[in-house]
């Protein structure tokens, strides 16, 4: 697996824990409702989350996919800062760290390459 590949499966796994311990932190401190709206800009990292586990076997549909909710991320992630949520701010960059590293070449042949 390339190091391209590698790092975009690190960030959505450390975005998705980082993500679930920040709303956990915020429901202590704030309660309920503080803690649903800071993780609704977390809301597509659980099936990021679901598919960076794929990506040691998966096609290019994986990647593809990624890259698409990767990107509505990056508007969940922006209407977040617009509603002063911080949360949205650490799932912005790791949804654009995520579409940068995938949409490179080396990511596009890994998923692409012949499997028996």
């Amino acid at each position: 697996m390339p190091g391209s590949v590698r790092a975009a499966q690190i960030v959505i796994w450390v975005m998705a824990a980082s993500g679930l311990l920040f709303t956990f932190v915020v429901a202590a401190a704030s309660g309920a409702e503080a803690s649903g709206r800071f993780f609704s800009s977390f809301l597509l990292t659980v099936p990021l989350t679901i598919l960076a586990f794929q990506y040691p076997r998966a096609g290019n549909g994986v990647r593809v996919a990624s890259i698409v909710l990767a990107g509505v991320q990056i508007v969940f992630g922006l209407g977040s800062l617009a509603n002063r949520n911080p949360g949205g701010l650490i799932a912005l960059a790791g949804a654009i760290t995520v579409v940068v590293l995938l949409a490179q070449s080396a990511a596009s042949q890994w998923f692409r390459r012949p499997r028996p």
